[in-house]
């Protein structure tokens, strides 16, 4: 098994992951064990210590990312543009963590609290960029779930810091969304990819059928609506979670 090569949809994997297979199931098993012994690990673990560790997985996660980008740019058989930008949501999320940590900011933290914990789980859930194109001890599969959970786990201890959620806390959130959801939707259209799934057309059946409907000029204000309300949702759910994890920070 070719465990550096970079699989396409015109050139298959021989034995392709398929979603929700034994093999995916089995990794979403280990992530959610992972995460759990993580989380229990540092029951009652001081913020200093806290901090500390949150600076390593950021740290990882950025150092990550700069090797991934290297790889595509070597092994990718498409132009690097297609992948190389970080405007998928939970590239937006690695970074901006290391940003929030470093800096310690409070809306920095709240918006990976949210944000990068709904990307990492719809990701590794619904992994489109894998099932039928990587093979699963790949490169691309053993990184994308490696970084995923990390984001994961690092929006997780956001929520047992952070100062209690608020709805308010949307206004910050999807200014910051709708900034990269217009550089998105532009990049989108003059080089024909698909960041933030806002393609023409995207590769979420759901976002193509509202394009049809809204057409060119109402797919970002739209776009941003449908993002706002799920980020509503969010908040409201995440509100209750964030009950259960700070109780163990001392």
């Amino acid at each position: 098994m070719d465990f550096l090569h970079y699989y396409s949809i015109d050139n298959p994997s021989i034995q392709p992951f398929q979603m929700f297979s034994i093999h995916h199931l089995i990794l979403l098993f280990t992530v959610v064990l992972i995460i759990g012994l993580g989380l229990y690990s540092l029951k009652n673990c001081q913020k200093k210590k806290l901090h500390l560790i949150e600076k390593i997985i950021a740290t990882s996660l950025i150092i990550g990312e700069q090797l991934y980008t290297i790889w595509i740019m070597f092994v990718c058989p498409y132009p690097i543009y297609t992948e190389i930008l970080p405007l998928h949501l939970c590239s937006i999320c690695f970074y901006l963590s290391a940003v929030a940590i470093f800096l310690d900011n409070e809306k920095l933290r709240k918006f990976i609290a949210v944000n990068g914990l709904f990307g990492g789980i719809i990701a590794m859930c619904y992994p489109a960029n894998i099932s039928g194109i990587f093979p699963t001890l790949s490169y691309r599969v053993i990184y994308f779930y490696i970084s995923h959970t990390m984001i994961v786990f690092i929006s997780l201890l956001q929520l047992k810091q952070i100062t209690c959620l608020k709805i308010k806390d949307v206004r910050f959130h999807m200014t910051l969304i709708s900034i990269f959801l217009t550089l998105a939707i532009f990049i989108n259209y003059f080089l024909h990819t698909n960041y933030l799934f806002v393609g023409f057309p995207s590769t979420i059946g759901f976002i193509q059928i509202v394009y049809n409907i809204v057409g060119l000029w109402l797919y970002l204000p739209t776009a941003i609506v449908i993002f706002t309300m799920i980020e509503i949702i969010l908040i409201l759910i995440l509100k209750k979670v964030q009950k259960v994890l700070i109780k163990d920070i001392t």
